[in-house]
């Protein structure tokens, strides 16, 4: 995989096919991006991170920080594998749980997740995440086009997937 735009345009993201994550697709990652517009002085977070590339991506398009919650040890372990060859001071990386983290976590402008398809607390993450969101912030949930999600305000199609937002 490779970064798409920003500063570190077509930096290679290294991943393994041995992990079970989903990866978010070029076409998906470009299309938010571009919905999302100036990253410039936001505070990103990057919710079950798998192979880390969304907040690679932010990283690029200029965000002032961003943090990685990724609960298995092995992803983050090539998360930071993979920081460690761009140049940017301003990573996070946290292994944790998803829910137990937002339920003590600080405001953020911008959060991403990617949660494994039909998880049952779907209602719940997406709470826990408004509730992070700093004023004017977006909540941008990538799941399944068969999961029955209400409230959004604004959604994008690919195949299978859908990326819903929300802005407070």
């Amino acid at each position: 995989m490779k970064i798409l735009a920003g500063q570190f345009k077509n930096h290679a993201i290294q991943s393994s096919q041995k992990f079970e994550y989903r990866p978010t697709t070029s076409i998906a990652r470009k299309s938010m991006f571009d919905t999302l517009r100036s990253l410039e002085g936001k505070h990103f977070l990057d919710l079950y991170s798998g192979s880390g590339i969304i907040g690679f991506e932010a990283s690029s398009r200029g965000a002032e920080s961003v943090t990685f919650v990724e609960l298995d040890k092995k992803h983050m372990n090539q998360i930071i594998a993979n920081a460690k060859t761009i140049p940017y001071d301003h990573f996070n990386f946290l292994v944790r749980d998803v829910h137990r983290f937002l339920k003590k976590s600080v405001q953020y402008d911008i959060i991403f997740a990617d949660p494994p398809y039909h998880i049952s607390n779907i209602d719940k993450l997406i709470e826990l995440c408004l509730d992070r969101l700093n004023p004017g912030g977006v909540f941008v949930l990538e799941c399944s086009k068969k999961e029955s999600i209400a409230g959004y305000n604004k959604i994008s199609k690919f195949g299978g997937t859908n990326l819903l937002y929300w802005q407070v």
